[in-house]
């Protein structure tokens, strides 16, 4: 199990108990079915969202979400919850005040149809859980009726080239792959308005330069770059030992570039001040632990989005950062099998949409057509 889903293990069976029994029991089904626990801390959280929104609105006399009764889920009508989707799609007008008491930035922001949709959907698996799946001593089902059952969910299916044209968007592009590394690296401090500002990223610059065109030379997951340990790296074979989703082992490689900054990198890990036994290759400090410790994957996004917001392209995620090597990588290597085995993909068809990223063949055709 990776670093990150032993994390995310450990924060699951510390947080499930604040929920409802029958929670714990579609945790613990999920689970049978080896659902990652990153998967099941996202139930959680929408089930968490819901559940105090049913508070908010009086539709449980509970003080605490531990102890709404399945009978409240079971008086639920459809109009209910067609009330919470109304709810999901306007929240941001007033930053979501009513379920959170601490309301961030990101509570400013509209849900979009994909997030709610997922809200929904993991709604959508607990009550057919209860209602169809789970037996009580009497071998009756938990709720006698579904209403989530009677909520149609509308998903607009895009097309490979609406993927593709969504995609290009929102990544790097030849020459802006090595400007934007460059960027981290130089361009940064002319951005840090404060002193403290410039002391952190001058402490942490070779770090988050390295991290990153890591994952530009590989095309690496974040999970995958924040789990690597020391003796995952095969510096004479350009490759890394990596645990891959569904548990498969494999060793993709990385390119001579993002070795350069690999290996400068690692002659100054130990300014960071790990403990002797700390295996993990990225560190990061905290004033809670002053010691170099693995650096989380929460950390990285906050830090591409920060460099990527200076560098003028605000939209660019750690993620969009795998979709960049992805679709430099078939432009420059006709081959997505060779891709699909680089990024550790199990179906062609998910590498092959970046084959249209910047395939601009079939606009020629049709101008050629007419």
């Amino acid at each position: 199990m990776s670093v990150t889903k032993q994390r995310d293990a450990l924060q699951l069976l510390q947080t499930v108990g604040s929920y409802p029994w029958y929670v714990e029991k579609f945790i613990e089904h999920k689970k049978a079915r080896k659902n990652s626990p990153s998967t099941l801390l996202g139930y959680l959280r929408d089930f968490s969202f819901f559940f105090r929104w049913m508070m908010t609105e009086g539709l449980s006399t509970a003080t605490d979400m531990k102890d709404i009764p399945l009978s409240d889920l079971n008086d639920l009508r459809k109009e209910t919850v067609e009330s919470y989707i109304l709810y999901l799609q306007e929240s941001h007008l007033y930053e979501r005040s009513a379920l959170l008491s601490n309301p961030t930035k990101s509570a400013k922001k509209e849900y979009s149809d994909r997030t709610i949709s997922r809200k929904i959907s993991s709604l959508k698996s607990l009550f057919h859980y209860l209602s169809a799946l789970a037996e009580d001593e009497n071998g009756e089902s938990y709720l006698t009726r579904n209403v989530l059952a009677k909520i149609e969910l509308e998903v607009t299916e895009l097309t490979p080239l609406a993927r593709a044209h969504a995609i290009r968007a929102k990544i790097l592009i030849d020459d802006e792959i090595y400007q934007f590394v460059d960027f981290v690296y130089n361009g940064y401090l002319a951005h840090c308005d404060t002193e403290k500002k410039k002391q952190y990223h001058m402490q942490n610059r070779d770090r988050d330069t390295a991290l990153i065109a890591m994952i530009l030379s590989g095309g690496f997951r974040v999970s995958e770059i924040v789990s690597l340990d020391l003796s995952d790296i095969i510096m004479e074979k350009n490759q890394l030992k990596l645990i891959r989703k569904g548990k498969k082992e494999d060793a993709p490689f990385f390119s001579d570039w993002g070795k350069e900054y690999l290996a400068k990198y690692l002659q100054l890990r130990d300014k960071y001040n790990p403990e002797p036994q700390e295996e993990a290759v990225f560190l990061a400090v905290s004033p809670a632990n002053p010691n170099g410790h693995r650096i989380e994957v929460r950390s990285v996004q906050k830090l591409v989005k920060k460099y990527a917001k200076a560098f003028g392209i605000p939209d660019l995620s750690v993620h969009k950062l795998r979709h960049s090597f992805a679709t430099q990588f078939l432009r420059l290597n006709p081959d997505p099998h060779q891709l699909q085995a680089q990024l550790g993909h199990s179906k062609i068809e998910t590498t092959m949409q970046y084959a249209h990223v910047l395939e601009d063949a079939l606009g020629k055709a049709v101008n050629r057509t007419t």
